[in-house]
């Protein structure tokens, strides 16, 4: 029995470091639950994402959204879904605003809120957030990021 209490004891300190917690089966045997964090969800999408797996990318980039609301990148992420597979640039452009509204200097959500306010009729706004997004990617030494953020401006422009 003693062993038994150890490790359930081990188990609570790992919880606290590594994300796992205990859980007791009917047979008094430990049974360790690995819990994911918000990085672990958003690579799972990553992964999902690159594998075709769209609906399970979305619902992982919104699990990592409920475990960290201000994860920016997770909002980004599940806001190129919304638009480049799903059409629905009304929930992409929501996504890439609170990503805006996390990290106001995060220079690929300005970039692709700007496609998507193109896709959306709002042409002042795309130029807008093309015009941020080359600030950034310029000023972050993001070369090839800001040439293209400024071929899409000048597009616009014309």
């Amino acid at each position: 029995m003693k062993l038994f209490y150890r490790a359930i004891a081990l188990c609570g300190f790992v919880t606290v470091f590594g994300g796992i917690s205990p859980a007791i089966s009917t047979q008094n045997s430990p049974i360790l639950i690995v819990q994911n964090s918000a990085e672990d969800l958003f690579n799972s999408g990553l992964a999902k994402s690159e594998a075709g797996d769209i609906p399970g990318a979305i619902a992982d980039y919104t699990a990592a959204i409920a475990i960290n609301p201000n994860y920016a990148k997770a909002y980004n992420k599940r806001g190129i879904i919304h638009g480049r597979y799903l059409k629905d640039y009304p929930a992409a452009k929501a996504d890439f605003d609170r990503a805006i509204e996390i990290n106001p200097k995060y220079a690929d959500a300005y970039y692709n809120r700007a496609k998507v306010r193109y896709l959306l009729k709002d042409k002042p706004g795309a130029i807008a957030d093309y015009q941020k997004a080359a600030d950034f990617y310029q000023k972050d030494g993001k070369t090839e990021d800001y040439q293209d953020a400024i071929k899409h401006l000048h597009r616009l422009l014309l």
